[in-house]
């Protein structure tokens, strides 16, 4: 507790702050004085806010999370959320949202993609950049996921490849190595 306060103390210093800006920062939060914090979610408010006007910690201090911003380190990172649902969108057979949550649940061990740790939402990219290879799409074609020149009947697309495909998906057997 008394750790907490210094870093309080220490940050209202580095900011130079008026009692007037460091009084509305802790009322911000619902408490009148830095000794009323009683909880770590107000305490991080309060940094997140110290945070936002330039404040840096010096030393080995007080750790804290940056929870106003909505960041944690150990959760998921929004491109990775972004990545997981477009590969979800452009290879799975079913989909809807329950569908990629009972596979986010089966690989990552959580109901909700938004606490997905990080490693596990690594094994999920995996796992879903194999299904888009498998479905005949490549994950990282530059043309919304599929290669250009390849199909699975046949047919030739007049791309003048050679592989006689129209645009979609690679012919069987295209893919093995998947570029690993």
């Amino acid at each position: 507790m008394n750790s907490r306060l210094a870093v309080i103390h220490a940050a209202k210093k580095q900011l130079g702050l008026d009692e007037e800006a460091y009084r509305a920062i802790l009322s911000g939060v619902g408490v009148s004085s830095a000794k009323d914090i009683a909880t770590s979610a107000q305490f991080n408010l309060v940094m997140a806010a110290f945070a936002a006007l330039g404040f840096k910690p010096r030393g080995a201090g007080v750790k804290y999370q940056n929870t106003a911003a909505g960041t944690n380190p150990a959760f998921i990172s929004a491109r990775q959320e972004y990545y997981i649902r477009g590969l979800w969108a452009l290879a799975s057979r079913a989909q809807d949202e329950k569908s990629l949550r009972r596979m986010v649940k089966r690989i990552g061990k959580t109901d909700d993609i938004r606490f997905l740790p990080r490693k596990a939402a690594q094994a999920v990219i995996l796992a879903l950049r194999d299904i888009c290879w498998k479905a005949g799409y490549n994950p990282d074609s530059k043309a919304g996921g599929r290669e250009e020149g390849y199909a699975v009947d046949g047919k030739t697309d007049g791309s003048g490849s050679g592989h006689g495909a129209s645009p979609g998906v690679l012919p069987p057997g295209d893919g093995g190595d998947r570029g690993r």
